[in-house]
């Protein structure tokens, strides 16, 4: 595959370059990277780590990333001691390791309050004993106006729950899904290990369906305008992105402007907006491959990049064929993966070894009718020739009735069960009870699961190597010891889940397991779907 360097973007500094690219030949595949901290000056660059924390925690208050969190008192410029063989930097985290491992007499307690930008305090708390003064940081999160008040301590605290240093190693994976439609990649993400928090739609059948699969999860039925206009976070590991494709489709179903819903339409630039609202660390988007193959979407493709990189996001995106990812249908989708600034970014997923999947194997799967619900058993009767069904499907499952929908005997269409599997979905994937065409509509927009599952294998890869990289970097600048970060990293191993196999009861086990903590919401925010 022929690539090509094209012009990286650069800083207000001419000198200084913040971005390098790479693409194909036809744009079909390529990326746009942050540079990394050791594709900079090292006098200039800083730990690829303390951007990921400025963007969880500090961005929105204006306080620029730093080489040390805010709090954390070390001392870079003493020289070595000889006869220890320590830096001034070692045994800051060595006075660190003590004041954690055992208890002081405290005749008196002295709690400075550093204000670091408005919003944002850093409170200190030091101990005093007559020998010696230990200390620890504990950072609070920045909250909205109306959650600051006065405290004995300072004139303006935030009251919020203390961020230790090792909940930044200890996150849960938690997991947004934007415009969530079939859910085929909300399900690949939790078949591999996402807790899913909330999801966002507006068609009524759709947060139905999405009710049924994931009934843990929070369910916004509104439109993602009507979200990003709220001064609400929603802060997740990960976000998924699936925007229309209808305007820029090979088939070009829909005109802008012509849709039944305006979020079929929605303007791209809503990213920035989305990302803010999240502080994810790693977006995923899926796209018809039209947005990179056709002249005429050049403009939606170009902007789309644009903001992307606005929050300092870097980017790679491929052009990827479902049938390579254990999917029995032709798909190819247009797949971008992006990070915040400073994390690593995942790589593609290759394709899976051995023979591709086939129409009769997944029919196999389907098992005996009476276990099949009556709406998913329905179909239209056909009169048409047989085919060889020991092959992929030819065709792409779409939203309407096609030539792909008819079964290998001829004699009939498909039923829901069978064309919701050759999509891609599991056998335990569960469907609200909705007429033919709007079942249809679900399941033919959905990103195939496989190739989801595949992608997001290669997301919690990324996740791994962000927390080693924060890890490293707490304990190099003195905030944890490496026998914390050891301990937090041996207590955090996702479950998967496999829908094919698992009971009712066990699925429902799993799911609540990995729930992280519940977060409060007033209740025009979040809307529950009713039975």
């Amino acid at each position: 595959m022929t690539r090509h360097w094209i012009t990286a973007y650069c800083a207000a500094d001419e000198n200084t370059c913040k971005y390098k690219g790479v693409a194909g030949k036809k744009g079909h595949c390529g990326a746009v990277l942050k540079l990394l901290h050791q594709e900079t000056d090292p006098s200039k660059g800083i730990a690829d780590a303390a951007p990921v924390l400025w963007w969880r925690t500090l961005e929105a208050t204006g306080k620029g990333p730093s080489t040390i969190p805010s709090g954390i008192s070390v001392d870079l410029t003493s020289e070595t001691d000889e006869k220890a063989g320590t830096t001034g930097r070692d045994r800051s985290a060595s006075r660190h390791q003590e004041s954690r491992s055992k208890a002081q007499a405290v005749p008196e307690d002295e709690q400075t309050v550093l204000v670091n930008a408005p919003a944002y305090k850093v409170v200190r708390q030091r101990k005093r004993s007559r020998t010696e003064v230990s200390g620890e940081t504990e950072f609070l999160l920045p909250l909205t106006p109306r959650k600051v008040r006065n405290s004995l301590v300072g004139n303006f605290i935030a009251s919020s729950t203390v961020v230790k240093f090792e909940a930044l190693l200890a996150e849960p994976r938690t997991h947004f899904d934007f415009l969530a439609g079939g859910d085929g990649a909300t399900t690949g993400a939790e078949e591999v290990g996402s807790s899913i928090a909330f999801l966002l739609e507006k068609p009524l059948n759709t947060c139905n369906n999405l009710r049924l699969a994931f009934p843990l999860a929070h369910i916004l039925h509104k439109f993602l305008g009507d979200f990003l206009s709220n001064d609400r976070s929603y802060e997740v590991a990960t976000a998924h992105i699936s925007y229309p494709c209808k305007t820029y489709s090979p088939a070009h179903t829909a005109e802008v402007g012509t849709c039944k819903y305006d979020y079929e339409t929605e303007d791209t630039s809503s990213v920035n907006d989305i990302v803010r609202k999240t502080r994810a660390k790693i977006v995923t988007f899926e796209q018809t491959d039209g947005m990179v193959k056709y002249t005429k979407n050049k403009h939606v493709w170009r902007r789309l990049l644009q903001d992307i990189t606005l929050p300092q996001y870097s980017v790679r995106w491929r052009v990827m064929d479902a049938t390579e990812h254990g999917n029995p249908s032709k798909r190819n989708r247009l797949i971008i993966l992006t990070a915040c600034s400073g994390h690593p970014l995942p790589d593609f997923p290759p394709p899976r070894p051995g023979p591709k999947n086939t129409i009769r194997r997944t029919l196999d799967k389907v098992g005996p009718v009476r276990d099949i619900e009556d709406h998913m058993l329905r179909h239209s009767i056909k009169d048409d020739p047989s085919y060889d069904d020991n092959f992929t499907l030819p065709y792409t499952i779409v939203c309407k009735s096609s030539e792909g929908g008819l079964h290998p005997s001829g004699k009939r269409s498909f039923n829901m069960q069978e064309l919701a599997m050759l999509a891609g979905f599991p056998r335990r994937r569960k469907f609200a009870p909705v007429c033919m065409t709007a079942l249809r509509e679900i399941i033919g927009n959905a990103v195939p699961d496989g190739l989801a599952k595949d992608l997001y294998k290669m997301v919690h890869k990324g996740l791994d190597e962000g927390e080693a990289e924060m890890g490293r970097w707490l304990v190099e600048v003195g905030a944890l010891t490496n026998e914390d970060v050891e301990r937090v990293m041996r207590s955090k191993k996702p479950e998967t889940i496999d829908l094919s196999m698992k009971s009712e009861v066990e699925l429902m086990q799993k799911r609540k397991k990995r729930l992280a903590p519940a977060t409060r919401f007033d209740d025009e925010d979040v809307i529950m779907i009713d039975d």
